[in-house]
């Protein structure tokens, strides 16, 4: 019998049988001979690693072991014969894998039963194999050593790997983390960042009570989500979220600590000043130990850059809250008591992601709209609350109020005072032409008065005001589809229609006083 494998005595029974068999490792058995291909996949028949099947391919000349590699990625191990085609064809394929396909981690281990033709000390220095054998030497306890070695070489390198690619896909997300200019985009981005570093597609959220005391947590604030749990963080409440995901943020909250559970992640962070913020990741089944050390890696840069981004946040809110405060003034005195401006500015949001804008410029436009009546102030009483049709001359004067909005905060440099400015002036121009104060026309009209334009008047049409009932949705969207290209943006005006029940929840969730 050949050498190549004879019987070793006293080897023991392989129990490793027994264990439940787990996804495969691939072996590639390279030889021009067919005995050594059938000798070869019996000897190792029952051979295991780590409780996983081996799954053997076979070629039987250099060039099919090319194709055979070209379609399998993953081959941990391939055992290489020097002789086939010709007298190199074994070291050409080698420097092939390495070279040319650029595989650097299958374990290449040359068998030859001519070493006369390549010599061990040239092949090892000349060649990046992994293990040099004679077929003679290899009897079949030192084909399951070399079988060990060769595997356990390429799990080890893989993780290495691994571990070096997952370090460097969170340094490169941890950047993009902290490119965000708001707390809504950077929990979308830590969301999106997430799924590339798992390398899933699935279900996420990002919550934050903004206080940790039980009195302030009913008021937390969903900053984004994604998957089956995807909801408008605007309107969004923790109750609407599953039972499920509900418990596990309870959870979270109690013990203060971040855990992972059977369906998901949940990633807890308490910031200096006492902000509790909530991470559920539905990982689909469980982690790897890798990724569990990524994901809390990752998520530590989340906890460093949250707090920093938190007092710009406070900053911008500050501002933000100004603007909603004077807007509400403006309304008030106009006797159009309610959420108005908090609607128009949450619709001309919207309006501004459907229509493609960035995230910036639809946030600038969203915290410009607010103030896209101020010039109101100016406006007599007498006008301003008549309740029947005004009079030509006090049209003429109602409609000053666009330029005077416009007076009043061009002067400033804060570009969200600036963007409210260039609101003010230009929310009342037509598609058409019509408008006033300037009489712009199609896109010399600035987009964010394109935007809010449409955003005020859809509001207007379904609120209660001094001259006028709210009207019914059919009839809004019949207006709507009459203005098409007349008053508003054909693009816009579609964008609205089919999209029509997301605008009207933001009515619903901010109703005027009295209509709660």
């Amino acid at each position: 019998m050949n050498p190549l494998f004879a019987k070793q005595a006293n080897t023991t029974q392989n129990t490793e049988e027994q264990q439940v068999e787990q996804p495969e490792y691939t072996v590639l058995i390279i030889d021009d001979e067919a005995e050594v291909h059938r000798v070869t996949e019996l000897t190792l028949k029952r051979f295991r690693f780590e409780g996983k099947k081996i799954q053997y391919l076979h070629a039987y000349s250099a060039a099919e072991a090319k194709e055979v590699f070209q379609q399998h990625s993953d081959i941990a191990l391939a055992l290489v014969d020097v002789v086939m085609e010709n007298d190199h064809a074994g070291l050409d394929l080698v420097h092939w894998v390495r070279k040319e396909l650029n595989n650097n981690l299958c374990r290449l281990v040359l068998r030859t039963g001519q070493p006369g033709q390549a010599p061990e000390h040239e092949v090892i220095e000349k060649y990046d194999i992994n293990d040099y054998k004679e077929k003679t030497e290899l009897t079949s306890q030192k084909l399951k050593t070399l079988m060990y070695s060769g595997l356990r070489s390429y799990r080890d390198i893989s993780t290495i790997e691994s571990h070096r690619k997952g370090l460097r896909q969170v340094i490169e997300s941890t950047g993009n983390m902290l490119r965000s200019n708001s707390l809504n985009a950077f929990a979308t981005a830590v969301l999106k960042e997430i799924m590339n570093i798992l390398q899933i597609d699935s279900s996420a959220i990002y919550w934050s009570t903004g206080s940790s005391s039980d009195a302030i947590r009913s008021n937390g604030r969903i900053l984004a989500s994604t998957g089956q749990l995807s909801t408008d963080p605007e309107i969004a409440a923790l109750s609407d979220l599953p039972e499920s995901v509900q418990a596990k943020f309870l959870k979270a909250l109690t013990l203060k600590r971040s855990f992972h559970s059977e369906d998901g992640f949940i990633f807890y962070l308490q910031t200096d000043k006492g902000n509790e913020n909530l991470l559920y990741i539905d990982t689909q089944g469980d982690l790897t130990q890798g990724q569990q050390e990524f994901l809390e890696i990752y998520c530590i840069n989340v906890a460093l850059a949250y707090d920093n981004l938190l007092m710009s946040e406070e900053v911008i809110e500050t501002q933000r809250e100004l603007v909603y405060l004077l807007g509400d003034a403006v309304e008030m005195r106009s006797k159009e008591t309610g959420a108005h401006v908090k609607r128009v500015s949450l619709i001309s949001y919207k309006l501004a992601e459907l229509y493609g804008l960035s995230e910036h410029d639809a946030l600038m436009i969203k915290r410009g709209a607010p103030l896209h009546d101020l010039g109101k102030v100016a406006i007599p009483d007498g006008i301003l609350h008549k309740p029947g049709k005004l009079e030509p001359e006090e049209w003429d004067q109602m409609k000053t109020h666009a330029q005077i909005g416009y007076e009043i905060l061009r002067n400033s440099k804060k570009p969200i005072l600036q963007m409210a400015a260039e609101i003010c002036r230009t929310h009342h121009e037509r598609w058409d032409g019509a408008g006033y104060p300037n009489g712009t026309a199609g896109e010399d009209i600035p987009i964010a008065g394109r935007i809010t334009a449409l955003a005020d008047v859809f509001d207007a049409l379904g609120s209660r005001r001094c001259y006028k009932e709210p009207w019914s949705t059919d009839r809004i969207k019949a207006i709507l589809e009459e203005e098409r290209g007349k008053h508003f943006e054909p693009k816009l005006v579609d964008l609205l229609l089919n999209n029509f029940d997301d605008f009207w929840k933001i009515r619903e969730a901010f109703p005027d006083a009295g209509e709660e």
